[in-house]
């Protein structure tokens, strides 16, 4: 893509979140490859429960290695996508086709790893390759150790993220455990309960959500 025609995606993505409230009926998740992505069932039904919105997933082949595709189906009315040679009837290129669907793509767990393929403009699997395709708004909600999220890479990476117009759930607060302890830190994502409430708190920031 020439760098005049990312200009004008970049100005009609901030115009698209600038200037319209958002129906959720339609929510894209993208579960990458960090421990919370065994909880996910408890985040979908939240989506599910309280927007009564249709979800589909894209799964990363190494969240895939923590949790079947078939536990997640189990829980969302959807598909569940993992590799860009995926399709159905109604998505034939997954990365456009999906992404075109949604009115929102929320990536929960986001590892550090799919934080910095995106901020970075690297698209080597259907998560990133769909997260740079979208033209709905993009949240991201990282989960990592809290050494990790305060590397200088990372806190660049996350910038990065938010000048090109993406989203952050931040990381924190006093629901945020680590599962891999069981200790509140700062790098863990908000629980279940809190996950809608972050995210509305998110999206009414930029004037998405009423």
């Amino acid at each position: 893509m020439h760098l005049k025609s990312l200009d004008g995606s970049i100005r009609a993505f901030h115009s698209f979140m600038e200037g319209t409230h958002l129906d959720i009926n339609k929510v894209l998740v993208g579960i990458s490859g960090s421990i919370g992505a065994v909880e996910i069932q408890n985040y979908l039904t939240a989506l599910r429960s309280t927007w009564g919105a249709s979800v589909h997933v894209i799964m990363t082949e190494s969240a895939a290695s923590m949790l079947q595709s078939s536990t997640v189906n189990y829980f969302i009315d959807g598909n569940v996508f993992l590799k860009s040679t995926d399709s159905t009837d109604q998505f034939k290129i997954p990365h456009i086709h999906l992404t075109a669907w949604a009115d929102l793509m929320v990536i929960i767990p986001a590892s550090a790893n799919i934080v910095g393929k995106v901020a970075n403009g690297i698209a080597d699997d259907l998560l990133s390759t769909a997260a740079m395709a979208a033209k709905c708004p993009v949240v991201f909600c990282p989960n990592m150790n809290e050494h990790m999220l305060n590397r200088p890479a990372m806190q660049r990476n996350l910038r990065r993220l938010k000048e090109d117009g993406y989203l952050i759930v931040e990381p924190g607060g006093e629901d945020a455990i680590q599962l891999s302890t069981g200790q509140r830190v700062q790098g863990a994502m908000p629980s279940y309960s809190q996950f809608i409430p972050r995210l509305e708190e998110i999206l009414r920031g930029q004037g998405l959500y009423v």
